[in-house]
């Protein structure tokens, strides 16, 4: 593979990733590309000076807890050519992606299914590791009448505050997400990937008229037969009651369209006892969020919620494949090292791994630590539950 080069692409190669790209996936145009930009790069590679790889790369902010929000880039659309697959290729364009990334991404993220599939092994191999398991739930809705409305996207739009103020209410507590402002929306709805993927979108709201109390987004594919109507958001200011009104909404339309009603879900969701009530019937995992860590020292900076607990520390990491400094208190008087496998240590970096209880079942272990050491770790990186809303596809 000495011919092989792989680089973050250029503006002027726009072509060069959408031929390898287009002959994949749903095609996409430059046009359209070039509306994604400057948040979407990609790693391209060439060989011979022909592209050969491409791994477009959506650059946007992640919440992983309440007020810790880090960098990254969401892989998507990933692929080689079809006689160049299974030479390293993919693992190199990683690999680039991750030098030329180091001074502006924390981590590499990206959502991924398929558990036994070589695809799901590739991302494994190239150092991802899982942090989060969502399964899909189905609910046929029977014939009701509805509490609410349906309206346009564009009534969604123009309420973009009152929405805003819903989705706090409901994920202030949750990482897992794109941090919300009035306008994410509008901006989210016009991604790439409703170009490839085209839907129509309802906003069911309740009530129908006045002060918005909850909502529920939903997706209906238009170039897919038989498709079920996607919940892609669904918050409520005022509580359960409020969003049970809200999912009868969007259930009477769907009835009414004779479709299934569809939602990830994680054990952490916040209206996974709600959906149970209503009818969804939940199956097995189905999907990832997976991610690898770029710059872990700035990583932990930005999710440490108790920087000051640890000042007279200094913090080691030890794991299979790499060992660093991950932390210099201000006042060092000691030196700990904390050991784990990488999959545990992504966890713990990402608020996703209860410290004390990984020490306690040896999954984790810190060398040279006292007992209150262990204290301030876990206070300083305690556990978040994370929420995946269906919106942030990319």
């Amino acid at each position: 593979m000495d011919n092989l080069v792989c680089r973050e692409a250029a503006p002027a190669d726009v072509s060069d990733i959408l031929t390898v790209r287009n002959a994949i996936f749903p095609p996409l145009s430059e046009e359209q590309w070039h509306r994604t930009e400057p948040a979407m790069t990609c790693s391209l590679a060439y060989m011979d000076g022909e592209p050969v790889g491409a791994i477009p790369l959506d650059q946007r902010d992640f919440q992983v807890a309440p007020g810790a929000v880090v960098t990254t880039a969401f892989e998507n659309a990933v692929g080689t050519r079809e006689d160049m697959r299974s030479k390293g290729i993919g693992a190199a364009m990683i690999c680039a992606a991750k030098d030329f990334l180091a001074d502006r991404c924390d981590m590499l993220m990206v959502y991924r299914g398929g558990e036994r599939t070589n695809g799901y092994n590739f991302y494994v191999k190239s150092g991802h590791r899982d942090l989060l398991y969502l399964r899909t739930a189905l609910w046929q809705p029977e014939e009701t009448s509805s509490p609410g409305a349906v309206l346009p996207v564009e009534d969604l739009h123009n309420e973009e505050d009152a929405v805003y103020n819903a989705f706090h209410a409901t994920y202030a507590a949750y990482g897992g997400f794109p941090p919300r402002y009035p306008g994410y929306w509008r901006f989210a709805l016009s991604r790439m990937i409703y170009d490839v993927l085209p839907q129509e979108t309802l906003y069911a709201r309740y009530p129908a008229e006045g002060p918005l109390q909850a909502y529920v987004i939903a997706g209906l594919r238009t170039n897919q037969d038989n498709a079920d109507l996607t919940v892609l958001d669904a918050a409520s200011l005022t509580g359960p009651e409020a969003m049970a009104k809200a999912f009868l909404t969007l259930g009477a339309e769907a009835h009414r369209r004779e479709r299934r009603v569809s939602l990830f879900m994680s054990s952490e969701h916040p209206w996974r006892a709600l959906s149970r009530q209503l009818g969804f019937v939940e199956g097995p995992r189905q999907m990832m969020v997976m991610g690898q860590t770029i710059r872990p020292q700035q990583l932990f900076t930005k999710t440490c919620l108790h920087p000051e607990l640890l000042d007279d520390l200094r913090i080691k990491v030890w794991t299979p494949t790499d060992d660093y400094v991950l932390h210099e208190g201000a006042k060092v008087t000691r030196e700990i090292t904390i050991e784990a496998k990488d999959e545990y240590l992504i966890r713990l970096l990402n608020r996703r791994l209860n410290l004390q209880a990984a020490v306690e079942s040896d999954l984790v272990t810190i060398q040279n630590a006292e007992a209150q050491d262990i204290t301030r770790l876990s206070q300083s990186l305690p556990y978040a539950p994370w929420a995946y809303l269906h919106l942030d596809y990319v």
